[in-house]
């Protein structure tokens, strides 16, 4: 017997300006079951991952392999005038940069109608009147979708061909349209997803901020020979960008370091532990405080992200000779309190973290007298202010500090700190605030 198989009905010719076509499923069983894998497939690719820029870019991926087309453009936003651009491509995977054209008009059908829209160009006049767009790039096939999701759109996906033969079908439509729809429920979680992230990481950053601080501070010394030693360290977060150091060098002398990265937080506390943690390797292996003071430069310049920077102090007193070697690396001036009076001692270089060449040097021998007080502090301690914006100022400092030579070393912090309570007030410390004394009995 001879079986004759039914002729299938040529399909119908596209539209010019089709619109929300139902012909996802075609009847021919390939196809269709094509059809499903596709959207299958995309939609399990696209809810598998919740990292917003990796579920934009799979999103032009797949469109680009769903529609075959030569471009795919991504736009975020609820409105014509509104949308930006978030990821562009061709058919190639390569970005797509610069100024962008698309069509604008079949873009704002597109929003106004609220379902995906299709348009084949065959000449020139057509082009026009789609836009000026598509004929200046002679463009022949567009095609768009909107995303929406919880009843508002938050984008369109786009895609277009210059292929004279390329023509989107209404199953493309009708596919691109279902897919378009899953497209913004990704999004739209994965920016749900993004933000609780940004929220629990700034609930976090606190205290993990804490850890890292309370980890990476030292302890005061309590019996360094000859020597009375204090410390005040109030951070305005709980995260701070001040950090200090005491370190106790081998021929009796001692380091004391007091330093203020830009910032504050996490990444401010990381910064002070890789300091402080290069210091105390450089000290036990050079003599030099400049060589020391250089050496970190260098470490931080190649190291960390142009804009952070550190300011710094680096005193080393020896309490049986009775003297003083500092490098101050644009940090504010040490301050020394002797019988003759106050002086602020002056800097010896730029901050560290711009200049990767910067020598520093070390400052000439300053001799200390039984009774010396030194005092070194950070900004957050002369800039601290007053509800009404008035600053402490290093004069009030020096003022202060010269009625306190004969007090002990935690004495003179105690009411250095008194008084700034007093300056600030009902207000609150605006900057982190670190005090060190040290005290020649």
């Amino acid at each position: 017997m001879k079986w004759f198989r039914k002729p299938k009905a040529p399909p119908p010719a596209p539209p010019r300006d089709g619109r929300g076509d139902s012909a996802l499923l075609t009847g021919d069983p390939t196809e269709d079951a094509r059809s499903l894998e596709i959207l299958l497939d995309t939609i399990a690719a696209v809810t598998g991952n919740i990292d917003l820029d990796t579920v934009l870019r799979d999103i032009v991926d797949r469109s680009l392999q769903v529609t075959r087309a030569e471009r795919a453009i991504l736009l975020l936003g609820s409105a014509p005038d509104d949308l930006a651009v978030r990821v562009a491509q061709d058919k190639d995977g390569r970005s797509l940069a610069g100024e962008l054209q698309w069509s604008r008009s079949l873009v704002r059908r597109c929003l106004e109608e609220g379902m995906a829209v299709r348009s084949v160009v065959h000449s020139d006049q057509e082009a026009l009147e789609i836009g000026r767009s598509v004929y200046d790039l002679k463009l022949r096939a567009v095609m768009c979708a909107p995303m929406r999701s919880r009843n508002r759109t938050v984008g369109v996906i786009y895609v277009d061909s210059r292929a004279v033969r390329r023509e989107f079908s209404a199953r493309d439509l009708a596919l691109f349209g279902a897919i378009s729809a899953q497209l913004a429920i990704s999004v739209e979680n994965a920016r749900l997803h993004a933000d609780s992230l940004e929220k629990a990481r700034l609930q976090k950053d606190i205290e993990i901020a804490r850890r890292i601080q309370h980890h990476m501070l030292a302890p005061v010394p309590k019996d360094h020979a000859g020597l009375q030693l204090a410390l005040r360290y109030v951070a305005a977060d709980k995260a701070s960008g001040d950090t200090y150091d005491f370190v106790p060098l081998r021929d009796g002398r001692i380091a004391v370091m007091i330093g203020d990265v830009t910032g504050h937080g996490v990444g401010a506390a990381l910064l002070t532990h890789a300091v402080q943690a290069a210091m105390r390797s450089y000290l036990e292996l050079l003599d030099d405080p400049d060589e020391v003071i250089t050496r970190v430069n260098q470490r931080l310049v190649a190291g960390v992200e142009t804009g952070n920077f550190m300011s710094l102090v680096l005193a080393i007193v020896d309490p049986r000779a009775r003297t003083l070697q500092y490098v101050n690396a644009g940090h504010p001036g040490l301050i020394h309190v002797q019988a003759g009076g106050v002086r602020v001692l002056e800097k010896t270089g730029m901050v560290l973290g711009v200049v990767g060449d910067q020598a520093y040097r070390v400052s000439p021998t300053v001799p200390l007298a039984p009774g010396d007080l030194l005092f070194l502090h950070t900004d957050g301690v002369d800039e601290a202010l007053t509800p009404q914006r008035a600053v402490f100022g290093t004069w009030r400092l020096v003022a202060l500090l010269a009625q306190l030579r004969q007090d002990h070393a935690e004495g003179v912090l105690a009411r250095v700190e008194a008084q700034l309570r007093e300056h600030v007030g009902a207000g609150t410390f605006e900057d982190d605030f670190t005090m060190i004394a040290v005290k020649l009995p």
